[in-house]
């Protein structure tokens, strides 16, 4: 039996792709996953029951298993990126994963005020007062001297996170994070929430994945509702996802420029992102495109003119877009220093499940807007880059603003019509999942819906997997190319550690 096949060997549930397994079931799923390729998103605990969520062929299958003891057979022995999840599980509710590869503290460092805090009976706090005192594991010692490593609080403009760095002759041979400096009990305050607050909530996981994490929501929430928008309210959020993913691009693009030295670069990059904004601000009602996105519809300033600001935003970019390109590739020494830097292979992508531009930019046909309502006919595979440099990656990002900049112009004249409409949600018991190619990669949520509140809340970004593939690239740099190999995955530990 394939993996699959042993999932859909459980017991049904009332939602129609989730199966209830046995212990000893479960523990064959296990077994079967070493050896099949059923796509994983992601493993979470609801305080009774683990879930674990695949996506074969596109649709979401999912198997559940009650604690028992409050312990569970762990997949990390089948699937390398389900030990961070374990590991925020047992933070989070004590629920332990049987033979885990990594039983390391994922959020909690001893400083909160209760460990395990979302269980039936939370634990004591921890003892530790002041700063985290991070302690390597024993093989970081036997590849390199130890240095003081990188983040979190250094002034600079790193990630929230600390990686620990094991040297040898100047060069990083070992490494080790440290992450939940950026926790905010997200789960928590999804927990029995208002459908309007947990969608504003969503925006709030990842700055400058806002649209993306309300658009997945709000299919997750439309899905459980058994409902669907028109044609135009998908039009409408396609438009407000690449204008988006500009945003994102450009920004990113800018930091990278900047810790490679390329100021001018840097400066074109931002400028062209800062005319944009200026121009959709209006039209919007959120310069980052915050809380446009509700269940059902959208919330726009004005929507009617949405189609307009797009035909404004291609005409700034006729202009300004071409010459950045060939600032980028012109500049001295720019794309000589990223060629050999931190190139990610096909190896590394399978086994840590990371897709968006980081495995586009590594020759994987990987965008999720294939399958997404709204881009039938408008989107198209472009990517030819084959490296998985840093500056393929940069190479990519570049390439994508120019195709989300056709993109807007192409819907530019059929939105804004009508302001798309509304659809009104009955908000029935059940459970829907809505996903969403984003900015870095394929975004999707799982929602269960109860009395008319959100019961509970899964999401799954890209963030833990470029996390391990930022772990695996690092052993033969030097020191100071961390920051910039940060900044080329995407690395974004507010969404990791939520």
């Amino acid at each position: 039996m394939n993996a699959a096949s042993h999932i859909w060997a459980g017991e049904e549930t009332e939602t129609p792709w989730r199966f209830r397994l046995q212990e000893m079931a479960w523990r064959d799923l296990v077994d079967a996953l070493k050896h099949d390729d059923l796509p994983f998103v992601g493993l979470w605990c609801d305080g009774t029951d683990v879930h674990a969520l695949f996506l074969p062929d596109g649709q979401p299958l999912a198997a559940t298993l009650a604690l028992e003891d409050g312990r569970y057979p762990a997949l990390s022995p089948a699937r390398d990126i389900s030990c961070l999840y374990e590991r925020r599980i047992y933070d989070l509710y004590g629920a332990e994963g049987m033979w885990a590869t990594d039983v390391r503290p994922l959020l909690d460092h001893d400083v909160w005020s209760s460990s395990m805090p979302l269980a039936e009976h939370p634990g004591a706090g921890g003892g530790q007062k002041g700063l985290i005192h991070f302690q390597p594991a024993e093989h970081m010692h036997q590849e390199g001297d130890m240095a003081d490593g990188w983040g979190p609080a250094t002034g600079g403009m790193e990630p929230p996170l600390h990686v620990a760095l094991a040297l040898r002759e100047g060069r990083i041979r070992a490494t080790e994070t440290v992450t939940g400096y950026a926790h905010r009990g997200m789960e928590l305050r999804w927990r029995n929430s208002r459908v309007e607050d947990a969608c504003k909530l969503s925006a709030r996981v990842a700055a400058g994945q806002s649209v993306a994490q309300q658009v997945a929501f709000c299919l997750a929430v439309e899905d459980a509702c058994k409902e669907q928008v028109g044609p135009e309210i998908r039009l409408l959020r396609v438009a407000l996802l690449e204008l988006e993913r500009i945003y994102h691009h450009l920004f990113l693009l800018a930091d990278m420029a900047r810790l490679a030295g390329a100021r001018l670069v840097a400066s074109g990059c931002m400028a062209l992102r800062e005319r944009m904004i200026q121009e959709a601000a209006p039209i919007t009602g959120s310069r980052l495109l915050m809380d446009v996105c509700v269940p059902g519809g959208l919330s726009l300033r004005q929507a009617t003119q949405m189609g307009d600001m797009c035909a404004r935003l291609c005409e700034v970019a006729a202009r300004d877009y071409p010459a950045l390109l060939a600032l980028w590739q012109e500049y001295p020494g720019l794309s000589m220093q990223l060629a050999g830097m931190g190139k990610v292979t096909a190896d590394l992508l399978e086994r840590v499940g990371l897709d968006g531009p980081t495995a586009r930019a590594a020759g994987w046909d990987c965008d999720g807007r294939r399958m997404m309502p709204g881009y039938e006919g408008i989107w198209r595979f472009t990517s030819g880059r084959q490296d998985g440099t840093v500056e393929d990656r940069a190479m990519l990002l570049l390439e994508e603003v120019g195709e989300s900049l056709r993109m807007l112009d192409e819907v530019a004249s059929r939105i804004g019509l009508t302001a798309g409409g509304s659809v009104q949600l009955s908000m029935q018991d059940g459970e829907g999942t809505g996903m969403v190619e984003g900015p870095w990669g394929g975004i999707l949520y799982w929602v269960r819906l109860r009395d008319g509140r959100v019961e509970q809340v899964f999401t799954r970004t890209p963030s833990s997997a470029a996390l391990l593939t930022f772990e695996a690239i690092l052993p033969g740099h030097q020191p100071d190319d961390v920051a910039l190999l940060a900044r080329s995955l995407d690395i974004n530990a507010a969404a990791l550690d939520r």
